[in-house]
């Protein structure tokens, strides 16, 4: 790898470290720099320009392709919205994980009474994984898919954080489901679909909640109950439409108390998964993971409940009781800033002006129709707003791995795995194959469930503080996580390019053949059309001629993989490393300018910044 620091190239793997640590710095300093301008510039309409769609599809989709960008720019911006949010989900991440198990392991039983569950031992989280990274890579409803990602860092759940749940990730999927599914309603249907979700119920123990027991000295689990208030609805304290805290004596207030959450703990009691035979068990091969959780009257406390000031009445049914806390959380009208800040910053600037803010505030409070919640409303206004359509405005946020990689895969037309067998004797044809992949991010693996960073993360880097300025990506970009996210890439033009593998001995193709799916990540990418711009360099190998080349070649990665054009010096440095060749084969040179080119301006500042 090399960096573009200072104008110079340094070869690594010696100072990889280092200068990863400085490419990230960079990035943060560049947004921590300008990030306060926020003065909003007239939107530009009709004419969309390159740049502009670029920048408005790396928040709307996982990443643009040329065909959204000629689709955007030939419909403009609402039409492009309209369309993609009536367009109905494309494809259930559960019934694909399903698929890919039984692909994948033909001879086993995935079916019990309770509906799909995998064998002992299944890699099931795998498959949902990959079924994920599928959709994300190649399903037509990008603005669904992307939206339910970014939900998914706010009402979080986790397979690394809770290892039943990678044991049992069909779950997960159709969590997911439920995610694209809520992703254009209402968030208070959202609430509800979470709340009774088997898989958040046990992520945050209300899954086998039990009423309290005076006698015993036992209460029931508060876990789900805070987190319901504390970040998937209200947060911490109050505050007014703009997002700016209200004061007493100086002092934030408390939008909740630990009183309030006693309270929705004695909601939350009864609910089991269903056809689970002992009530809160999590035993791998009872329970059904993909449906809502069913009520079990002997364990819930049907007495009145005191909620943030309101009554619940006593002898409520489950249900109803579930539905009035909800109600009661969701009148609050912290809500609408809370939720409506955070699809900010999930989808385009970490640090929205108070204004942005009350502007989306507003359109969650009243869709137009008298309607509070209604998130196509809540997407579409955040989305076509001045302050996130300004291109004159500077940096807006840093990007995650995730992303980068599926922007990367997308711009280069990815296509599935060359078909392979599996231990289990299972056929693999038209797969995208993704484990865990070494980026220090992979979805629905987050630590905790605060995410893999913290919504008002603040860097010790100058600028910040003073600035009261926050970066939540920056939590999670350090060295390790950059120096995974090169070597991924580094595989993915090394050992998943149909042109490099051509390039590689027979032996060596067929052991790549055989390995399947025991990497990380098992994709087709082909860079036929960038090495056919070094031509003239494998024709005539003179200097001219490979300046050309390789100046045609920057060019046209720049245009495809990159949201941010390179600044000037960038492409010089760039250029110039690539000047001397440094193999006599013209196709491996030509394939190796291909990839170092690429690997360089991927991990360019710039691309690490969000506009």
């Amino acid at each position: 790898m090399s960096s573009l620091i200072s104008g110079k190239i340094r070869t690594l793997p010696t100072n990889t470290v280092r200068i990863i640590a400085l490419l990230l710095l960079s990035a943060v300093c560049v947004l921590s720099a300008s990030a306060s301008d926020t003065t909003p510039a007239p939107i530009r309409e009709p004419q969309i320009s390159l740049l502009e769609a670029k920048r408005f599809l790396a928040r709307a989709t996982f990443g643009p392709t040329q065909t959204d960008i000629a689709a955007l720019q030939e419909k403009g911006y609402e039409k492009w919205l309209d369309e993609q949010i009536a367009m109905p989900i494309q494809q259930r991440q559960l019934n694909r994980t399903i698929a890919l198990a039984l692909m994948a392991e033909p001879a086993e039983q995935h079916f019990a009474a309770n509906g799909f569950m995998g064998p002992q031992n299944s890699p099931t989280w795998v498959y949902q994984t990959s079924a994920w990274w599928e959709a994300a890579l190649t399903s037509p409803d990008q603005l669904r898919q992307r939206v339910a990602y970014a939900l998914s860092q706010i009402l979080v759940v986790s397979t690394a954080a809770e290892p039943y749940l990678r044991d049992r990730a069909e779950g997960v999927a159709a969590y997911n489901d439920l995610l694209l599914e809520h992703a254009f309603g209402n968030y208070r249907d959202l609430l509800s679909a979470i709340t009774y979700s088997p898989v958040m119920g046990v992520f945050l123990s209300h899954h086998g909640n039990r009423k309290g027991d005076p006698k015993k000295g036992t209460s029931p689990d508060e876990n789900y109950a805070r987190e319901l208030m504390q970040l998937f609805s209200l947060g911490l304290y109050h505050v007014n439409n703009d997002g700016s805290p209200q004061l007493s004596s100086g002092e934030p207030i408390p939008v909740y108390t630990q009183a309030d959450v006693m309270e929705l703990a004695r909601v939350f009691t009864g609910w089991d998964m269903v056809a689970n035979p002992n009530f809160g068990n999590r035993g791998n091969k009872t329970g059904n993971l993909t449906v809502p959780m069913e009520f079990n009257k002997d364990f819930h406390d049907f007495g009145e409940k005191t909620l943030l000031g309101k009554t619940i009445p006593a002898n409520l049914s489950g249900k109803d009781d579930v539905e009035a806390a909800l109600d009661i959380i969701f009148a609050q009208p912290e809500v609408a800033v809370f939720v409506g800040k955070q699809l900010i910053q999930r989808l385009v600037t970490s640090n929205p002006s108070p204004e942005y803010i009350a502007r989306v505030a507003n359109a969650f409070n009243d869709n137009g129709r008298g309607v509070k919640g209604d998130l196509a409303h809540v997407i579409r206004t955040l989305l076509l707003d001045p302050d996130a359509k300004n291109v004159e405005l500077k940096a807006q946020k840093l990007r995650e791995p995730v992303l980068v990689v599926a922007g990367l895969l997308r711009a280069l037309n990815v296509q599935p795995a060359t078909p392979w067998v599996t231990k289990h004797n299972g056929k693999m044809e038209g797969v995208y194959w993704f484990k865990k992949l070494d980026i220090g991010q992979n979805p629905f693996m987050a630590p905790s469930v605060f995410n893999f960073y913290e919504p008002d993360f603040q860097p010790a880097g100058e600028g910040f503080a003073n600035q009261d300025l926050v970066a939540p990506e920056a939590q999670l970009l350090d060295s390790q996580t950059l120096i995974g996210t090169y070597n991924l890439i580094n595989v993915i033009f090394r050992v998943r390019d149909t042109q490099a593998l051509q390039l590689k001995p027979e032996k060596e193709q067929n052991r790549l053949a055989k390995q399947g799916g025991r990497g990380s990540i098992n994709i087709t990418i082909n860079t036929a059309p960038y090495i056919a711009l070094l031509e003239p360099t494998n024709k005539n190998n003179s200097n001219k001629n490979r300046a050309k080349g390789i100046k045609a070649l920057i060019a046209k990665l720049e245009q495809d993989i990159l949201i941010e054009p390179l600044s000037e010096e960038s492409a010089q440095v760039i250029a110039s490393y690539l000047e001397k060749p440094k193999s006599k084969n013209k196709k491996i040179e030509a394939q190796r300018l291909v990839s170092d080119a690429a690997r360089m301006m991927l991990m360019a500042p710039s691309n690490w910044v969000q506009r």
